[in-house]
Parts: structure tokens; sequence; C-alpha cells
């Protein structure tokens, strides 16, 4: 319910003559939240609870049709990446490279495992599919 209360207090302070649900003021409407800088889990909850209402008030007979779908509307992202990720930074890739490089501290073994996580576009997920016997991993 807050967050049909939102989407109408938000028509009333910008789209004072649009009417109460158009498709021209949801549009608005996203785009404010996306420049407010909103989660997408937040405005994708949001979308799905103003869907809801747009589906009540066509059952009522206050709207003729619906101007949320779901499919075209929400927010999309990339599978796997719906959690922050923290990066490293310049210097600290630069500080593990030059660590990498001690043979007295890290294996060869390791020193690949950075290398092709930082460079080689590896994930985590398929570097430990990677078979154990690699030729010349035996002979260092």
């Amino acid at each position: 319910m807050n967050d049909v209360k939102g989407f109408q207090s938000y028509l009333n302070e910008k789209l004072n003559d649009v009417p109460v649900l158009s498709r021209f003021s949801f549009v608005r409407y996203k785009e404010h939240l996306m420049k407010e800088d909103y989660a997408v889990f937040t405005i994708n909850k949001k979308i799905n609870s103003l869907k809801v209402y747009n589906d009540f008030l066509r059952t009522k007979g206050f709207l003729s049709e619906s101007f949320i779908q779901l499919k075209r509307d929400r927010i999309k992202i990339a599978a796997g990446s719906e959690d922050n990720v923290d990066a490293l930074s310049d210097e600290q890739v630069e500080q593990l490279l030059f660590y990498v490089e001690n043979r007295s501290k890290v294996s060869t073994r390791n020193k690949l495992i950075v290398y092709l996580l930082l460079f080689g576009g590896v994930r985590v997920s398929e570097l430990i599919e990677i078979p154990l016997r690699v030729k010349f991993l035996l002979i260092c």
C-alpha cells in the first residue's frame, strides 16, 4: 500500500494534470525512482505493487487497459550481479601481483590462480573445475 501511496504522492507533486494511472505517469515515476538511486530490487518491488494496483482498478472498471507489463517494465539485471561486489583498486592489484612474484611465499599453482582470476576472465566456479593435474604444474 505504501508503494501506491508513494506513486500517488509523486503524481500530486510532479504531474498534476496527468490521469491517475497512465503509461506516461508510470514511466515518469519509474525514471524518478532511478534518478533518486533507489536499488533495483526496490524499484522492481514498487513496479510489482503498481501492477497489482493497475489490475485492481481494471477489475473494478476504473481503467480499460493495463499500463504496466512486468516483462517489459521491470528493471533487468545480469544473473549473478544481484549483490554489490567490492573490486580491487589499481594499487591493490599492483600489490597482489608484486606479492605473487615472490617464489618463496607463493607456489606456482597459486600464482597461476591469481593470474587466471585477474586477467583470464575466469570465474571462481570455473576455476575449481580445472583438473588438478596439469602437466606443467607437476614439472615446477
